[in-house]
């Protein structure tokens, strides 16, 4: 019945050019332009009513105007004249996002003022959202409750849901609440990069020492534990999947009864895809019944962790709801000597007029330019990340950023910072200067002191403008109001676009601080690839399977083994593993399901496998020699002809 209530609402051919003036007036709003198209208060007050029926609605599309709606008309007309703190309540009591009462004071304490039949509706829906985090009591998103159910259930989940869900939230709760008992528990966080190490064993540390109630915090470490070193009985391992390897190799007690794979989709990233999954399969060969999670943004084959793994029982579990509405908002250079500005939405129609014109009155040519001017003019007074391609071009935009902000104070947290980016790089380093004027650039090289000093100096609003590169997509949680992008690339020359563009956008808004996140996009038209345009969930191919299916590439690497040419990881990564499934008896069932989802024929089944089987019988090194170097051909391993060296040499 509310179902249909609300398709008709939808179906009302005034519902969506009124609530893209609204979405239009909020956008120039926060970007200090003239509101020269708002609707009229009884427009707004019936867009309200919409969307207090669209929030019932199954359809995601629906919720997602609701919400947009709802907010909108809350922080464009304030609580002033109409009960919209009241309204918005409702609409994220029906959305199930109760954690965003806490956006707002004046939501946050409008339960009281609301009528009756509401308030029950909304302490019903409450109820059935209410988990036990140690001694005090949280009322979860509805995909926050129905993950926090499976994960309490013991359950394996393959997730996939925007960067802004509240995931990582739920599972460092429920890591915590696994230690609240006495007892043994050995728990391993598989992270990307080392980058994202420090960050999430800090969150876990936090949990679980509120959440231990007397229990003994367990030890949550981050490098391997030395072979001669027996392993903690209580423990959370936070690592890469070549340290996790390293703990493998050195403990042949380490089996660990929770497994996390958080951003798992790098399975596809070739040789680093290729050690995960064997990271992955060496665990669960040591501990078949290890609960497991696959975490990741946007993946739509969620059944390849099961499938690749040969696990039949990992539940699948999607949320396309953000707990922060994005929008997509195009910003064209119109006249590059003036640095005229036409914002428009990305999903404007013909008829639709512009959101604003915004002149800067400098010269706006170059990428360095075209993204300092849109961020200076756009994002003056919020949190606002802008994408750079490269170490060099983030320090190049942050310094015109500072320059712009030469009336910014400095202050004592500031100062601070520039001092530690003094000690740990060099007096002359380019961060110095920036941070006195509330910005910072962020990337990987940098020394982790200092790049951790930054992230906690972002996350405590101490520095409003953070220029950074891809060590953003993998995994560092720091989100922001605005985000500028200009032909974004991934790697040297590489448009981002898939997974990568999803996951970065899903950045804007921080749930809790705001509503609403906006993705500027800067001359689109000019970007190599346009991602807008693709699916905001990928289909994933596991390297492994992805080697396989190429086979000439892989037959070139396990037949010549003579061949001079340069290293090439990704397919003798995949030899590596191919000749470790050979050796243990597995090959048949990895070759199998390689099959199975790639067509294959049996006549290349049958020569990669012949093939494997000669190379083989060449290489006489153990495979514990072999995979401490996984991405290095057992052939050329082999010819360095040496005799194994004792393992105490590895650790």
């Amino acid at each position: 019945m509310i179902q249909d209530l609300a398709d008709k609402v939808w179906s009302n051919p005034l519902l969506h050019p009124l609530a893209r003036r609204l979405q239009r007036a909020w956008i120039a709003f926060e970007i200090g332009a003239p509101q020269t198209d708002a609707p009229a208060p009884d427009d707004v007050v019936r867009l309200v009513e919409a969307a207090a029926i669209l929030a019932c609605s199954e359809r995601t599309p629906h919720r997602r105007m609701a919400h947009r709606v709802a907010t909108s008309a809350l922080e464009l007309h304030g609580t002033t004249s109409l009960p919209l703190d009241q309204a918005v309540r409702v609409v994220l009591a029906r959305l199930g996002n109760f954690p965003a009462f806490a956006t707002r004071a004046s939501v946050r304490d409008a339960q009281p003022l609301l009528p009756f039949g509401m308030l029950a509706e909304e302490i019903a829906a409450a109820d059935r959202r209410t988990v036990a985090l140690g001694d005090r009591k949280v009322v979860l998103t509805d995909f926050q409750h129905e993950l926090w159910t499976r994960l309490n259930g013991r359950r394996r989940v393959a997730v996939a849901a925007p960067t802004s869900a509240g995931k990582s939230f739920v599972l460092q709760n429920f890591l915590a609440s696994l230690f609240v008992p006495d007892g043994p528990r050995s728990v391993l966080y598989l992270v990307p990069t080392r980058a994202l190490i420090t960050q999430v064993a800090r969150s876990i540390r936090a949990e679980v020492d509120a959440a231990a109630l007397g229990a003994k915090s367990p030890i949550v470490a981050t490098v391997p534990i030395e072979k001669a070193l027996r392993l903690p009985p209580r423990a959370v391992y936070v690592m890469t999947q070549e340290r996790g390897q390293i703990m493998l190799a050195a403990h042949a007690d380490f089996a660990p009864e929770v497994i996390v794979v958080d951003e798992a989709h790098g399975v596809a990233d070739g040789a680093r895809g290729v050690r995960l999954q064997a990271a992955m399969t060496d665990l669960l060969k040591r501990r078949p019944d290890a609960q497991t999670l696959f975490a990741s943004p946007a993946v739509r084959n969620l059944d390849v962790f099961g499938r690749m793994l040969d696990l039949d029982d990992v539940d699948a579990l999607r949320s396309r709801e953000p707990t922060v509405t994005q929008n997509f908002v195009m910003v064209d250079v119109v006249d590059v000597e003036r640095g005229k500005l036409l914002v428009r939405l990305a999903d404007a129609s013909p008829e639709d007029p512009p959101v604003a014109r915004v002149t800067v009155e400098r010269r706006t040519v170059t990428r360095v330019e075209r993204l300092t001017n849109a961020t200076f003019a756009l994002g003056r007074g919020a949190a606002n990340i802008i994408y750079a391609n490269g170490a060099a071009e983030a320090e190049d935009v942050a310094l015109a950023l500072a320059a712009l902000r030469n009336d910014e104070p400095t202050d004592h947290a500031r100062e601070e910072l520039a001092r530690l980016a003094a000690e740990a790089v060099h007096p002359d380093y380019a961060l110095i200067a920036c941070v006195r004027r509330g910005v910072a650039f962020h990337y990987s090289h940098m020394p982790t002191q200092l790049r951790l000093a930054v992230e906690g100096a972002v996350s405590r609003g101490e520095v409003e403008e953070l220029v950074c590169t891809s060590t953003l997509l993998q995994g560092v949680n720091l989100p922001a109001k605005n985000i500028f992008l200009f032909r974004p690339e991934k790697g040297s020359t590489r448009p981002m676009h898939g997974v990568d563009f999803w996951n970065l956008a899903g950045r804007a808004g921080r749930m809790m601080r705001e509503f609403q996140g906006n993705i500027f996009l800067i001359d689109y038209e000019r970007w190599k690839a346009k991602p807008l345009q693709q699916p905001d969930e990928a289909e994933i191919i596991p390297a492994v399977e992805n080697g396989i299916c190429r086979p000439s590439d892989l037959l070139s690497v396990i037949e010549r083994p003579r061949r001079p040419g340069a290293d090439r990881p990704d397919p003798e990564a995949v030899f590596v593993r191919l000749l470790g499934d050979l050796r243990d008896g597995t090959l048949t069932e990895t070759l199998t399901r390689a099959k199975a989802s790639q067509n294959l024929t049996d006549s290349a089944i049958s020569t990669l496998e012949h093939a494997l089987r000669e190379a083989s019988a060449a290489v006489n090194l153990p495979m514990s020699v072999l995979q401490r170097s996984p991405d290095i051909s057992p052939h050329k391993q082999q010819r360095l002809d040496v005799t194994p060296v004792s393992s105490s040499i590895w650790k």
